[in-house]
């Protein structure tokens, strides 16, 4: 959103609170900024994928020096966005940044009318108003460039966009403060420690995802604990039923373990902080007992709308409480504007509810800053129509995505349709590198043309986007084999899952060129592609 401003010629200031102390490096620099909240998660899977963690253990390596090496690896990643970042925003595009905690004031606050009085002036339309920000404990440096504490600013703009995002979900009855071993998604960032065992509440995708990274951490003992049934938990996901079969297939056979139905009834251990040697005693609902050394309540992520701190609620800004459980202190944005209900704020990502993506938060950012100066297409686009058509990447090992309509979204919406699957071992790169993992195509099957695309293998995250591109430009298999794919690639999966999907029509590849050839005839029959169907 900075960066679509400062293009369109805005001056533009981002304000920003250091998510923890501890990632604050001595030079000031923010390790989490611009992030994802999943940038910990991703640093942590790419430094599992590329350390031989088993190889240090025959070293008699001890479990403090190899997480010593893995953290460094994880900060060594975040530290190179976060500086990237800086640069880009500062050097490039002239942004500027100030770290800080801010609270949006309201149009009737003494110190939005006082700055309305001293700018007034300077406004292109001083009728319009602007807004101002409160920002506290803030990076200001002295005349002699030494930081001041506790130190104040109030920042004004013609108008404010609201990214402030969303927080881990805590459930009652579940110890966080009296342990350094009980985690929720967000507090995960700051593990200290290699664990010996992993317990996780939640079968959602944070829960996936962390349960492969673990084991790929060499941790023996993972599980999670699912409250449903596994096919209730990967519909809410949205996710095809053949490409979650694999997921469990993998976890299996990784020895992740999934407890369906299970939950937990209680905590009947803690171990105090120093008592190392000892694990976290649970009760399930099952009546049996676990034991683990670490546990982490994957159980789900809301927005920060009622957050006081932020200070949306007194400043008129309108919040969700009702409707949708995930929505819920979400603010409430026009759909195609994304302007919330207090003037000149508008707001984007998380704040807004789902589907609380990084990729769909950057594409609402932009949208709004169109909005906001109504100048580009994008200030016109609608809202809905946009988050339907979302792509999912899951960073699990190996990944997954996913983009347009299941079989079953897809009949329900009136098509009939075939699916085409290729396993990865069908194509040469799969075959030799890594043959776990298949893609399908759902497909019409009247018209040949690909409603949606489903993933699980290596780069499935990355590979996805030309299913994306093909489900967006209503295109067809037969121009997908048509297609010429660089040789051992992925990308040639495309073409095995098509070739499996034209074998499943009426009207296969083979009978589209009979009918280009009939439709290029001329003469005086109605030769159109539905009566040359019927014929």
């Amino acid at each position: 959103g900075a960066i679509k401003a400062a293009q369109m010629g805005r001056r533009t200031i981002l304000i920003d609170k250091p998510k923890y102390d501890v990632g604050v490096l001595p030079n000031g620099l923010d390790v989490f900024f611009g992030g994802p909240t999943g940038l910990f998660s991703k640093a942590l899977r790419d430094v599992a994928g590329s350390t031989n963690i088993a190889a240090m253990k025959a070293q008699n390596m001890g479990r403090d020096v190899i997480w010593k090496h893995i953290s460094n690896c994880v900060v060594e990643h975040a530290t190179k966005n976060s500086e990237g970042q800086c640069k880009v925003l500062a050097k490039k595009y002239g942004i500027d940044y100030l770290q800080g905690s801010a609270q949006l004031l309201g149009e009737d606050d003494e110190s939005n009318i006082a700055a309305l009085k001293k700018f007034e002036n300077d406004l292109d339309d001083p009728e319009g108003g602007l807004r101002s920000v409160k920002v506290s404990n803030c990076g200001v440096l002295d005349e002699n460039g030494n930081l001041l504490e506790d130190s104040e600013a109030f920042v004004s703009g013609t108008k404010v966009l609201v990214c402030t995002g969303s927080k881990a979900t805590r459930f009652p009855g579940i110890p966080f403060d009296q342990s350094h071993r009980i985690f929720d998604s967000d507090t995960i960032n700051l593990l200290g420690y290699l664990p010996r065992s992993v317990t996780i509440a939640g079968f959602g995708l944070i829960g996936i995802e962390f349960a492969n990274i673990f084991n790929a951490l060499g941790v023996e003992d993972v599980k999670i604990l699912a409250r449903g049934d596994i096919e209730t938990s990967v519909k809410k996901l949205n996710m095809d039923m053949d490409v979650a079969n694999e997921l469990l297939r993998l976890l299996k056979k990784s020895g992740v373990q999934i407890l369906e139905r299970t939950s937990i009834d209680q905590f009947t251990y803690v171990p105090p902080p120093g008592a190392d040697d000892e694990f976290i005693q649970m009760k399930l609902s099952d009546g049996s007992t676990v034991e683990t050394d670490l546990f982490l309540a994957a159980t789900g992520r809301h927005p920060l709308g009622t957050d006081k701190e932020s200070g949306l609620v007194s400043a008129g800004v309108e919040i969700a409480d009702q409707g949708r459980t995930a929505n819920r202190g979400s603010v409430t944005v026009n759909k195609k504007t994304l302007a919330t209900s207090s003037k000149n704020v508008y707001a984007a990502g998380d704040i807004i509810g789902h589907p609380a993506l990084a990729s769909t938060g950057k594409e609402q950012a932009k949208r709004a800053v169109s909005a906001m100066f109504r100048e580009g297409s994008d200030a016109e686009a609608n809202h809905d129509e946009f988050l339907s058509m979302g792509s999912i990447g899951v960073w699990t090992v190996p990944a997954m995505g996913y983009y347009g309509m299941t079989k079953e979204q897809a009949e329900k919406e009136g098509y009939r349709v075939v699916e085409g699957t290729a396993r990865y071992d069908m194509s040469l790169r799969g075959r030799v590198f890594a043959p776990d993992g298949l893609l399908k195509l759902v497909v019409d099957s009247d018209e040949g043309t690909v409603l949606g695309v489903h993933l699980i293998g290596k780069e499935a995250a990355e590979l996805i986007h030309y299913g994306v591109a093909l489900v967006k430009g209503g295109m067809t298999i037969f121009e997908i084999l048509s297609t010429t794919f660089t040789a051992v690639t992925y990308h040639e999966l495309y073409k095995y899952a098509a070739l499996d999907a034209n074998i499943k029509l009426d009207f296969g590849v083979e009978w589209q060129n009979i009918f280009d050839t009939f439709l290029d005839l001329e003469c005086s029959l109605d030769n159109d592609e539905s009566f040359l169907h019927e014929k």
